[in-house]
Parts: C-alpha cells; sequence; structure tokens
C-alpha cells in the first residue's frame, strides 16, 4: 500500500513541476515577444532618423547649406552613404561597320552585339539596359 502512495505522490509531483515549466515556458516566450517587438520599433525608429539626416545632409549640400567636409562626417556619424540613384534614359547612335561571310545576315549579326557592355565604374552604374530599335542599313 505505501508504494502506491508513493507512486501516486511522485506522479503528480512531476506533473505540478511540468505545469510549472511549461508556464514559465510562456512567461519567457512573452518577455522574448516584448522585446523583439520594442526592438523592431527601436530599429524603425532608428531608421526614421538615419533617413531624415540623409535627407537633410543631401538637401543642404546640393544648396551649400554645408561643406563637403561637413556632409561627409555626418554620413560617417549617421551611417548613410552620400550617394543618391539617378535614373537616366540615354540614347545612343551607334555606327558599325561589318564583315559578314557571304549569305550572313547583317540584322542578324546586328542583334547578336551586346550594346549593354559599358566601360565606366562599375559600383557607380547600378543597373542598364539596352535594346536595338533601329537598324538602318
Amino acid at each position: 500500500m505505501e508504494t502506491n502512495t508513493i507512486v501516486y505522490a511522485t506522479e503528480e509531483f512531476l506533473k505540478n513541476q511540468i505545469a510549472q515549466k511549461d508556464e514559465r515556458i510562456q512567461q519567457l516566450e512573452e518577455s522574448h515577444a516584448r522585446v523583439v517587438q520594442r526592438d523592431y520599433s527601436s530599429a524603425g525608429a532608428l531608421q526614421a532618423m538615419r533617413d531624415g539626416l540623409q535627407e537633410w545632409t543631401m538637401n543642404e549640400l546640393e544648396n551649400n547649406g554645408i561643406t563637403e567636409e561637413q556632409a561627409t562626417e555626418l554620413s560617417e556619424i549617421g551611417g548613410f552613404d552620400l550617394t543618391k540613384e539617378v535614373e537616366a534614359e540615354i540614347t545612343v547612335t551607334y555606327y558599325v561597320t561589318l564583315q559578314l561571310p557571304a549569305g550572313e545576315d547583317a540584322e542578324s549579326a546586328i542583334n547578336d552585339i551586346d550594346f549593354e557592355v559599358v566601360a565606366y565604374d562599375s559600383d557607380v552604374i547600378t543597373h542598364i539596359s539596352a535594346s536595338v530599335d533601329n537598324i538602318d542599313i
């Protein structure tokens, strides 16, 4: 009879321990969720401040309100680049002289030419695309 009482008490003790551990896990998960949410809020506020400082710095630099050295110092403090993205449509005319084998089609050869190759600092150009609009032969 005593054996059953001990087993019963041990089982009840273990169930109680499991319930306490489950409650503690839930508390920790809720605490973690609050910390993560606060971290996202702080990161969002910091990014908004950084974006505002970058915008102000770029405007002041363009309007000669601050010097380039001052703008560089602000960008180092704020952790942003002194760059802006500009999209431009540029029309370029190529005059190409081709030596084609007999029977080769000039338009086919021209369409095989890679006109997207640009000889310039590749860090400055972030995207480029080209298309052949017209071929005059």
